[in-house]
């Protein structure tokens, strides 16, 4: 082979290889205006098509948009979505994603919780309180550093300790109230 001949190959090689580039780097160019598009969307409250290859951050969008209107379901679901695609793979949270989708659920089960408490709705409160303090605690196992998420989930610990029995009354005796310090992570007995 002449060495022209092999010039003009390794030339012809390297224009195919930069047309793939570019080709690769238009797809995910175009994925990620995609994304933005929807995620724009869900914010307007528009309906967006959610399909198993829906990106993370337009199911966390949704789930945010759909909890400002108040449509549980669909917002817990779009965040469990989250969950499930992210943390619950392989257990990995590179952008932080099922932490803060788990925060998020527990903020909606903790309005909920004190809705209902507010109503006298004893026993949803209570189901709704131990709901947000799971998602805490799932939002701390993704996330061990993440404040926002053990704030609400001491907050949480107080909630339900601070819901009134069935007979109507809070608790008063000191025994009665659960030791909120061992189902805290991250918290050492004696801190505040």
């Amino acid at each position: 082979m002449s060495r022209s001949r092999l010039l003009e190959g390794l030339a012809l090689t390297a224009a195919a290889c930069a047309l793939a580039v570019t080709v690769w780097q238009g797809l995910v160019w175009y994925d990620h205006a995609r994304d933005q598009s929807r995620i724009a969307a869900a914010l307007a409250h528009q309906k967006v098509a959610i399909t198993p290859d829906t990106g993370l951050q337009v199911l966390f969008a949704e789930g945010y948009a759909q909890a400002r209107l108040r449509r549980y379901r669909e917002a817990s679901a779009a965040y469990r979505a989250v969950w499930n695609r992210t943390y619950g793979a392989d257990g990995r949270d590179p952008d932080g994603l099922a932490a803060r989708s788990r925060y998020n659920l527990g903020n909606l089960y903790a309005r909920r919780s004190v809705a209902a408490a507010q109503n006298l709705d004893i026993d949803s409160a209570r189901t709704m309180a131990e709901l947000a303090k799971q998602a805490y605690r799932d939002a701390l196992r993704a996330a061990p550093d993440y404040w926002p998420a053990k704030h609400n989930f001491e907050a949480a610990q107080r909630l339900v300790r601070d819901l009134p029995t069935h007979e109507g009354e809070a608790p008063t005796d000191a025994e009665a109230k659960p030791d909120v310090w061992s189902q805290m992570p991250g918290f050492p007995r004696g801190l505040p």
